[in-house]
């Protein structure tokens, strides 16, 4: 997608009214009104970013995983207004809200993400903080499935807890408790990915290095990665970018023909 194309999302977004309506129950507010509209306009500002670096030439379905209750979803729909919007979540309360207020399609998610019918092809999916809470094994399961859901060409934006996740654990508000902070930072030294669960959940806090990452979606066939950001969402989660473009594809120029020299 071209830097005018991207403009014409961008100017969409900046002149259409975003959704001001929260749910009383939506627990992102809790950081209050300013921040929580920033988070969602930063991710659009990553994903316009990342649509430039794409061969992607419309936006025409969304997938927005997990939508929570719309933190997101809400600027989707005012960057991509004519778009097919899917919303997906663990909570039928979240899931619920963003349908009826974002016209959204519902989906509700399951444990075992692979087990959920997810539709599709999407031209984009955005992932926010959804890998942050996961293991390496679901990570690298659920990336791999989520690509098999993006249509030609389409991109994917993942968040994940990068080096700066330190920072915040540690001076600004601890994510989880100290000793399981600590066995998250150790796996995270020996493996390149940490991971510990909230008492009594299935799900909790991860930490990550870019480079396992990387190694993650390179091993995703008939992709390309276009871009690793670290704190590429509201200055905070990293920002791993994959497209469904074979990696593997012949070198060709503007013409469609194999370069000349």
């Amino acid at each position: 997608m071209n830097f005018t194309e991207a403009d014409r999302y961008y100017q969409q977004y900046k002149s259409c009214r975003v959704v001001a309506d929260v749910a009383s129950d939506d627990v992102m507010y809790n950081s209050g009104q300013d921040w929580y509209f920033y988070v969602g306009e930063s991710a659009i500002n990553a994903v316009l970013s990342a649509l430039t670096l794409s061969r992607l030439s419309a936006v025409k379905s969304v997938l927005d995983l997990p939508c929570g209750h719309g933190r997101v979803a809400r600027h989707l729909r005012a960057a991509f207004p004519n778009a097919e919007l899917a919303v997906c979540d663990i909570d039928p309360a979240g899931v619920n809200f963003c349908a009826d207020k974002f016209y959204g399609r519902p989906i509700l998610s399951a444990p075992d993400l692979t087990s959920v019918t997810l539709g599709g092809p999407f031209d984009l999916i955005w992932i926010g903080s959804l890998f942050t809470h996961v293991n390496r094994d679901r990570a690298e399961r659920w990336l791999r499935y989520l690509c098999e859901h993006l249509g030609k060409d389409g991109v994917l934006l993942a968040s994940f807890h990068g080096s700066f996740a330190r920072d915040v654990h540690l001076r600004h508000y601890p994510m989880i408790g100290a000793d399981a902070w600590m066995r998250i930072e150790q796996q995270c030294e020996s493996t390149g990915y940490g991971y510990e669960a909230y008492p009594s959940q299935d799900y909790g806090i991860s930490f990550s290095r870019a480079g396992t990452i990387l190694d993650m979606a390179c091993a995703i066939p008939g992709t390309r990665i276009l871009g690793y950001t670290e704190r590429g969402w509201a200055e905070h989660h990293d920002v791993l970018t994959i497209a469904k473009t074979d990696r593997a594809q012949d070198w060709i120029n503007a013409a469609n023909r194999y370069p000349s020299d």
